[in-house]
């Protein structure tokens, strides 16, 4: 009998030792994965921002392009016909503005 619970002893000692192995192992192995995926995500997140840095300036680039053109457009009209039509428009709205 003291040799059974002797026997059972070195098994179940052998038993939690594996377990703690396996636990251990477990924890390491999940560590490398979140390490993996946090170095997957922090890229990801890298090259989303360098897509967003290149999307804005392009965009500024359209804006000051097309601005460009309209003052362009502008340029041939002489200063004294820009102001009538300007005076055209604010007399119209402060017309439109008193009526209503």
């Amino acid at each position: 009998m003291l040799e059974t619970e002797r026997r059972l002893g070195e098994r179940l000692r052998a038993a939690r030792a594996e377990s703690e192995a396996l636990v251990i192992a477990a924890q390491e192995e999940a560590a490398r994965q979140e390490a993996a995926l946090a170095a997957e995500v922090r890229e990801g997140t890298e090259h989303l921002d360098e897509r967003l840095a290149a999307e804005r300036r392009r965009r500024i680039a359209e804006l000051a392009e097309a601005a460009e053109r309209e003052a362009q457009a502008y340029e041939s009209v002489p200063a004294g016909r820009l102001a009538a039509v300007a005076r055209g428009l604010a007399e119209r709205f402060l017309v439109g503005e008193d009526a209503a």
